[in-house]
């Protein structure tokens, strides 16, 4: 018998893990098979065999009834037995890097499989996995399958991920639409040429990797392999233009002749950018914005736009969020530079008047905070509250508390007021709770104001829309299958006197056209 086992039989070990020099030695010895000692430790969980010469496992494997992973990494397995399908408690069974051509029957019967990891094998097919209810990972990449895994069915609701790279897969069915839980599917380096418009209809997908295969739609084929290519293009590429199985047609027509050549090669070189901001034109509901004079003194350069359809729900809300902060600890240096702010459209009286305040005459409601208040009153308090985390915890403060010092300067602080003469917006220090954004919003008003530049404004105001695209925070496509956001300028209203700062402010958003990709 050998060490390790006798040493597992006396402690009544739960695990065994089997790899090294010597241990080669005795499975060489057993000509490619295990000690069958192994087979009498009924009471293992985990069993793992890697980097060794074994060849096969005896059918006494369905003795360890209690198994619950089964790892055999990257040995010269050339079969399993059929009495794997025995072993009711197995969830977790990795046999990659093998020497296996098939997989043993049973195994479509194993109800507590989670996941099956087969990958680096020559495996020409596969089981049925339509009964391993519990499946959520399959990886069968790196073998020779030239039919997809049969796992197109409700019953599977936790399969998340299906990894069949590196196969000769020729097409994806349209079935995968019924895995109510698919997130991942990786065919990359297949044979496909067509994809059915039925994947982009499969409820929770993101992820479709699709490069290197022979893709028919040479649009196409160019999006998926651009290293620029978000995921969310490929299945909104696939949604408007790849056909169905009812027989509808892919959209669009083939280019003749060089022109049109041309032509096709630009729309691919859009489809492949990584921001591409749609002017909306004229709309009502859209505020104007009055600059009054006392802001120029302190808080000059406002750069404000809406963006419409976003997608907030979920996780989407806190990203974000998250989104905000970084931008506010980096490309707005703390705030000292610009600060940024997002309101809810649907809950902004227009029109909007940027302007100044002496601190005890302004009032808002505070984000987060239980009513309203003056400014001095919020700014009186955020001071008592950070020295209290001062002498409580003996280091520096954090949050908004960072940021008093920058109205210390000030005898008139800025703000946003909307149309009823309510303060939405007091930066650099909050916003207002009445108009925050929640994950029913769909149109947000973008607020971005600096002390020291305009430009470094629409910078920051650039830098977040294209954060929105990059992080799938947008619901919008353009027809050609691109990703998109959708912005749209606020118009400024002239009411006497308008001083010369407060018109330069609004400038260029009077000399740029709806349709360039900036706004202000």
């Amino acid at each position: 018998m050998w060490d390790d086992v006798q040493q597992a039989l006396k402690e009544k070990r739960y695990e065994l893990v089997l790899s090294g020099h010597e241990v080669n030695q005795l499975i060489e010895e057993e000509k490619g098979q295990l000690d069958p000692a192994v087979y009498d430790l009924t009471q293992l969980n985990l069993l793992k065999v890697t980097n060794t010469p074994l060849t096969s496992l005896s059918k006494d494997l369905a003795r360890l009834i209690n198994l619950t992973n089964l790892v055999l990494q990257n040995n010269r397995l050339d079969g399993l037995p059929d009495t794997l399908g025995d072993l009711e408690k197995l969830k977790f069974l990795d046999v990659s890097s093998n020497r296996l051509a098939s997989l043993p029957p049973s195994l479509s019967h194993h109800s507590a499989l989670t996941t099956l990891n087969v990958t680096g094998n020559q495996l020409t097919e596969l089981p049925s996995f339509q009964e391993c209810v519990s499946l959520a990972v399959l990886d069968v990449s790196h073998n020779q399958l030239s039919e997809f895994p049969d796992v197109c069915s409700a019953s599977l609701a936790h399969l998340s991920e299906v990894r069949l790279a590196n196969n000769l897969v020729q097409q994806i069915p349209v079935g995968v639409v019924d895995l109510p839980a698919l997130k991942l599917l990786d065919v990359a380096h297949n044979n496909i040429k067509i994809v059915p418009g039925e994947v982009s209809d499969t409820p929770k997908l993101k992820e479709l990797n699709l490069k290197g295969n022979p893709l028919s739609d040479r649009r196409f084929k160019k999006l998926v392999e651009s290293e620029r290519c978000l995921p969310r293009q490929v299945l909104d590429y696939i949604r408007q233009h790849c056909p169905r199985s009812a027989g509808q047609e892919a959209k669009g027509k083939k280019g003749k002749g060089k022109k049109n050549k041309f032509r096709e090669e630009e729309e691919v070189d859009v489809l492949c950018k990584e921001l591409q901001v749609l002017g909306w034109g004229e709309r009502e509901g859209v505020p104007s914005v009055l600059v009054r004079a006392p802001v120029k003194e302190v808080r000059p350069y406002l750069v404000c736009c809406v963006i419409h359809h976003l997608d907030l729900s979920n996780d989407l809300f806190k990203r974000f969020i998250s989104l905000q902060t970084k931008l506010h600890d980096g490309i707005c240096e703390k705030r000292m530079v610009a600060t940024i702010a997002t309101h809810d459209l649907s809950k902004v009286q227009a029109p909007l008047y940027y302007t100044a305040h002496p601190p005890k005459e302004m009032h808002i409601h505070p984000l987060g905070r239980g009513k309203e208040i003056s400014a001095w009153e919020l700014y009186s308090s955020l001071q008592r509250e950070a020295e209290a985390q001062r002498k409580q915890q003996k280091r520096n403060v954090a949050g908004l508390h960072r940021f008093l010092h920058m109205l210390e300067p000030w005898e008139q602080w800025p703000c946003l007021e909307d149309g009823q003469g309510k303060v939405i917006s007091l930066p650099p220090i909050t916003n207002s709770d009445s108009t925050k954004i929640t994950q029913d919003t769909t149109s947000v008003l973008l607020e971005v104001t600096s002390s020291s530049s305009l430009n470094k404004a629409k910078e920051i105001a650039d830098t977040l829309l294209l954060a929105v695209l990059q992080n799938g925070l947008s619901s919008k496509s353009t027809e050609g299958g691109e990703a998109a956001v959708v912005v749209q300028q606020g118009t400024r209203v002239d009411q006497p006197p308008v001083t010369p700062t407060a018109s330069k402010n609004f400038q260029a958003a009077e000399e740029l056209s709806p349709e360039q990709p900036t706004s202000v």
